[in-house]
Protein backbone atom coordinates (compact mmCIF):
# COMPACT_ATOMS: atom_id res chain seq x y z
CA UNK A 1 0.00 0.00 0.00
CA UNK A 2 1.22 3.58 -1.03
CA UNK A 3 1.40 6.32 1.79
CA UNK A 4 0.85 9.28 0.71
CA UNK A 5 3.05 11.95 2.60
CA UNK A 6 3.39 15.49 2.45
CA UNK A 7 6.52 17.27 3.22
CA UNK A 8 6.36 20.37 4.98
CA UNK A 9 9.71 21.62 5.05
CA UNK A 10 12.91 21.01 6.79
CA UNK A 11 13.53 19.79 10.36
CA UNK A 12 13.49 22.40 12.54
CA UNK A 13 16.84 22.09 14.50
CA UNK A 14 15.57 23.39 17.64
CA UNK A 15 13.91 20.07 17.68
CA UNK A 16 17.81 18.24 18.18
CA UNK A 17 18.96 20.29 20.35
CA UNK A 18 17.96 19.05 23.68
CA UNK A 19 20.05 15.93 23.54
CA UNK A 20 17.34 13.55 22.75
CA UNK A 21 18.37 12.79 18.72
CA UNK A 22 21.75 12.27 20.51
CA UNK A 23 20.76 9.42 23.14
CA UNK A 24 18.52 8.03 20.76
CA UNK A 25 21.63 7.63 18.29
CA UNK A 26 23.80 6.13 21.44
CA UNK A 27 21.01 3.47 21.87
CA UNK A 28 20.51 2.79 18.63
CA UNK A 29 24.63 1.94 18.10
CA UNK A 30 24.02 -0.21 21.23
CA UNK A 31 21.10 -2.08 19.96
CA UNK A 32 22.69 -2.55 16.46
CA UNK A 33 25.55 -4.21 18.58
CA UNK A 34 23.24 -6.83 20.41
CA UNK A 35 22.08 -7.42 16.18
CA UNK A 36 18.04 -6.24 17.32
CA UNK A 37 18.87 -3.47 14.48
CA UNK A 38 20.21 -5.51 11.50
CA UNK A 39 20.86 -3.13 8.75
CA UNK A 40 18.23 -0.61 7.58
CA UNK A 41 15.35 -2.00 10.10
CA UNK A 42 14.05 -0.63 13.13
CA UNK A 43 13.17 3.26 13.93
CA UNK A 44 13.48 5.20 17.23
CA UNK A 45 11.32 7.96 18.79
CA UNK A 46 10.98 10.68 20.85
CA UNK A 47 6.91 12.61 21.29
CA UNK A 48 7.99 16.38 20.38
CA UNK A 49 5.59 19.72 20.33
CA UNK A 50 3.98 19.15 16.93
CA UNK A 51 3.59 15.01 16.89
CA UNK A 52 6.94 13.34 17.48
CA UNK A 53 10.41 12.84 15.75
CA UNK A 54 11.60 9.30 14.71
CA UNK A 55 14.55 7.95 12.29
CA UNK A 56 13.82 8.29 8.75
CA UNK A 57 13.18 5.41 6.36
CA UNK A 58 16.50 3.49 5.50
CA UNK A 59 18.68 4.41 8.30
CA UNK A 60 20.75 2.23 9.81
CA UNK A 61 20.53 2.53 13.42
CA UNK A 62 24.33 2.27 14.48
CA UNK A 63 24.56 5.16 12.02
CA UNK A 64 22.01 7.77 12.62
CA UNK A 65 23.34 11.39 11.01
CA UNK A 66 21.72 15.10 12.75
CA UNK A 67 19.87 14.94 9.08
CA UNK A 68 18.41 11.17 9.96
CA UNK A 69 15.36 12.75 12.01
CA UNK A 70 12.14 13.04 10.87
CA UNK A 71 9.33 15.16 12.29
CA UNK A 72 5.99 13.68 11.96
CA UNK A 73 3.31 15.99 12.69
CA UNK A 74 -0.23 14.34 11.48
CA UNK A 75 -1.37 10.39 10.83
CA UNK A 76 -4.44 10.21 8.84
CA UNK A 77 -6.41 7.22 7.87
CA UNK A 78 -8.55 8.00 4.54
CA UNK A 79 -11.84 7.18 3.99
CA UNK A 80 -10.61 4.29 1.62
CA UNK A 81 -8.25 2.68 4.72
CA UNK A 82 -5.26 4.82 2.90
CA UNK A 83 -2.39 6.17 5.26
CA UNK A 84 -1.30 9.90 4.80
CA UNK A 85 1.84 11.27 6.73
CA UNK A 86 2.68 15.23 7.57
CA UNK A 87 6.50 15.74 8.18
CA UNK A 88 9.23 17.93 8.36
CA UNK A 89 12.77 16.83 7.32
CA UNK A 90 14.65 16.03 4.16
CA UNK A 91 13.85 12.12 3.97
CA UNK A 92 10.24 10.67 4.16
CA UNK A 93 9.54 8.69 7.65
CA UNK A 94 9.22 5.25 7.62
CA UNK A 95 6.37 3.44 7.08
CA UNK A 96 6.77 2.48 10.51
CA UNK A 97 5.62 5.53 11.86
CA UNK A 98 2.07 4.31 11.76
CA UNK A 99 3.26 2.12 14.73
CA UNK A 100 5.11 5.36 16.51
CA UNK A 101 1.52 6.81 15.90
CA UNK A 102 -0.61 4.19 17.52
CA UNK A 103 1.41 4.01 19.89
CA UNK A 104 1.81 7.77 20.90
CA UNK A 105 -2.12 8.57 20.59
CA UNK A 106 -3.14 5.44 22.75
CA UNK A 107 -0.41 5.92 25.28
CA UNK A 108 -0.05 9.24 26.78
CA UNK A 109 2.44 8.66 29.10
CA UNK A 110 4.52 7.81 25.99
CA UNK A 111 7.69 9.98 25.52
CA UNK A 112 10.09 7.25 23.45
CA UNK A 113 9.23 4.26 21.37
CA UNK A 114 11.65 1.95 20.11
CA UNK A 115 10.69 -0.52 17.61
CA UNK A 116 13.27 -3.02 16.17
CA UNK A 117 13.61 -6.74 14.97
CA UNK A 118 14.45 -8.77 17.92
CA UNK A 119 14.60 -12.44 16.26
CA UNK A 120 15.22 -13.92 19.86
CA UNK A 121 11.73 -11.72 20.84
CA UNK A 122 9.67 -13.15 18.02
CA UNK A 123 10.83 -16.83 18.39
CA UNK A 124 10.19 -16.84 22.22
CA UNK A 125 7.36 -14.34 23.31
CA UNK A 126 4.63 -16.80 23.98
CA UNK A 127 7.61 -18.78 26.42
CA UNK A 128 7.95 -15.18 27.99
CA UNK A 129 4.33 -14.14 28.30
CA UNK A 130 4.85 -11.31 26.19
CA UNK A 131 1.61 -9.74 24.91
CA UNK A 132 1.47 -9.83 20.78
CA UNK A 133 -0.94 -8.75 17.96
CA UNK A 134 -3.02 -10.87 16.79
CA UNK A 135 -2.71 -11.65 13.37
CA UNK A 136 -0.02 -9.80 11.00
CA UNK A 137 -0.56 -7.17 8.77
CA UNK A 138 1.69 -5.84 6.60
CA UNK A 139 3.53 -2.21 7.99
CA UNK A 140 1.97 1.02 6.63
CA UNK A 141 -1.28 -0.64 6.17
CA UNK A 142 -4.69 0.87 8.33
CA UNK A 143 -5.46 -2.60 9.50
CA UNK A 144 -1.66 -2.94 11.48
CA UNK A 145 -2.94 0.26 12.70
CA UNK A 146 -5.77 -0.80 14.27
CA UNK A 147 -4.13 -4.14 15.42
CA UNK A 148 -2.34 -2.07 17.60
CA UNK A 149 -4.51 -0.11 18.60
CA UNK A 150 -7.27 -2.91 19.35
CA UNK A 151 -4.08 -4.44 21.45
CA UNK A 152 -3.40 -1.60 23.54
CA UNK A 153 -6.89 -1.03 24.21
CA UNK A 154 -7.46 -4.65 25.48
CA UNK A 155 -3.89 -4.04 27.41
CA UNK A 156 -3.66 -0.29 28.46
CA UNK A 157 -0.96 -0.93 30.75
CA UNK A 158 1.00 -2.75 28.60
CA UNK A 159 4.80 -1.00 27.37
CA UNK A 160 6.43 -4.02 25.48
CA UNK A 161 4.39 -5.88 22.77
CA UNK A 162 5.66 -8.32 20.25
CA UNK A 163 4.21 -7.26 16.02
CA UNK A 164 3.85 -10.98 15.16
CA UNK A 165 6.05 -11.83 12.27
CA UNK A 166 7.76 -8.51 12.26
CA UNK A 167 9.24 -6.80 15.50
CA UNK A 168 8.78 -6.02 19.04
CA UNK A 169 7.61 -2.45 20.24
CA UNK A 170 8.63 -0.89 23.53
CA UNK A 171 8.14 2.33 25.28
CA UNK A 172 8.82 4.27 28.34
CA UNK A 173 8.37 8.15 30.00
CA UNK A 174 11.63 8.79 28.60
CA UNK A 175 14.56 7.19 26.35
CA UNK A 176 16.64 5.69 29.05
CA UNK A 177 13.86 4.05 30.25
CA UNK A 178 12.84 2.89 27.08
CA UNK A 179 16.13 2.03 26.15
CA UNK A 180 16.64 -0.29 29.44
CA UNK A 181 13.08 -1.88 28.96
CA UNK A 182 14.63 -3.10 25.41
CA UNK A 183 17.71 -4.32 26.87
CA UNK A 184 16.13 -6.47 29.76
CA UNK A 185 13.58 -8.03 27.37
CA UNK A 186 16.08 -8.57 24.67
CA UNK A 187 18.22 -10.61 27.29
CA UNK A 188 14.84 -12.53 29.03
CA UNK A 189 14.68 -13.84 25.57
CA UNK A 190 18.15 -14.63 24.83
CA UNK A 191 18.83 -16.54 28.51
CA UNK A 192 15.44 -18.24 27.63
CA UNK A 193 15.84 -21.80 27.53
CA UNK A 194 15.04 -23.36 24.45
Amino acid sequence: MKIASLRLGDLDRMVLEDGRATRLSWWGERLSRLGIAPGASGNLSFRSERGFVITRTGVELNQIEPGDWVEVTELRRRSDESLEVDYFGNYEPSRDAFVHGAVYQQTPAARSIFHLHDQDMLEKADRLGVPSTDRYYPAGTSESVAEIERLLTNLPAVDYFVLIEHGIVGWATDIEAAGHLIDRWHRRAKEAND
